[in-house]
């Protein structure tokens, strides 16, 4: 399992994730606020947080302790500073047309210049050995079931692809309720699970972790803020920033990832990856083959019921 991240420097995301079950259900109340309500909590008293949740000043104490702060005034000094960019989605378009002007050839540039940060700050954070240990992982499975909701489910069906494409069996999730549990039935020991997850750990994201582990998957974790919270239960984190808050939210560094994941499969395994894709090739040929005969049989009999009797 990969190790976990000082807790020092986890963000309070992370911090609500890794430490819940150490709290008591009136504390887990004001952490799950704290975590989805930054803006109010950096500038709110004890007392205030105290109403907002239905607790108490004493319980809001005794929750950013046990999150790991020295007291409500560090962790709002802390909010403070990461919030100090952070504006609402309409904020965040207002501040990237006043950074491109009026000038809509700007456009292009200002977006294109925005990835590239973020593709620089992957290559810096993604830690090679876990990177190895992913590939490793998916490389060695029987099976790779990768998971994501939402319009990272999309990036879940890219990465399928290319994985039957080399020739593995492979599935991706990207609904949930009833058929997200449908797609995780039949994993078993060998398999891995792709896990795509940013900001928060869904409710889907708990059940393929607890399924995992009683069936004996391993898990490979792609992540912006859970790699702390979420290491001790995966085979491998593979974490980065992935948007930011002062920008409109991107998948650049996901498909990136994905695409080095693929990438590096193939370089393993070459013959295996090549031996794919010509069977591949093989198949659509074939198909092409059937669909332009029955295109043919189909306009020879319309030309025959054109003409006259």
């Amino acid at each position: 399992m990969a190790s976990t991240t000082d807790g020092s420097t986890a963000s309070l995301p992370e911090r609500v994730t890794a430490r819940r079950h150490l709290l008591s259900p009136a504390e887990q109340t004001v952490a799950q606020f704290m975590a989805d309500n930054p803006q109010e909590v950096a500038f709110a008293s004890a007392e205030q947080l105290g109403r907002l949740t239905g607790t108490s000043d004493a319980t809001v104490i005794r929750t950013v302790k046990s999150l790991g702060y020295g007291g409500l005034p560090r962790l709002k000094r802390a909010l403070q500073d990461s919030l100090r960019e952070r504006l609402t989605p309409a904020g965040r378009l207002n501040r990237n047309l006043d950074v491109i002007g009026d000038d809509i050839k700007q456009v292009f540039d200002v977006v294109v210049t925005e990835q590239l940060e973020l593709l620089e700050a992957a290559r810096q954070s993604v830690q090679p050995g876990e990177f190895v240990k992913a590939v490793n992982a998916i490389r060695d499975a029987d099976y790779v079931l990768t998971c994501a909701v939402g319009i990272l489910g999309q990036l879940a069906e890219y990465f399928t692809i290319r994985m039957l494409r080399q020739g593995r069996r492979a599935r991706a999730v990207q609904s949930s309720g009833f058929l997200f549990a449908d797609a995780l039935v039949p994993l078993s020991a060998g398999d891995v699970v792709v896990l795509v997850s940013h900001h928060h750990v869904k409710p889907e994201d708990e059940v393929v972790l607890e399924h995992a582990e009683q069936v004996g998957a391993r898990v490979v974790l792609i992540t912006d803020t859970l790699g702390g919270a979420l290491a001790d239960r995966v085979e491998a984190v593979i974490s980065t920033e992935i948007n930011r808050d002062d920008r409109l939210s991107n998948i650049t560094v996901t498909v990136t990832i994905l695409e080095a994941l693929s990438l590096a499969l193939a370089a393993d395994q070459r013959e295996t990856a090549s031996n794919a894709l010509d069977r591949l090739t093989t198949v659509r040929n074939r198909l092409s083959a059937a669909i332009a005969e029955e295109f043919e049989t189909n306009r020879r009999r319309t030309h025959r019921r054109s003409q006259p009797d």
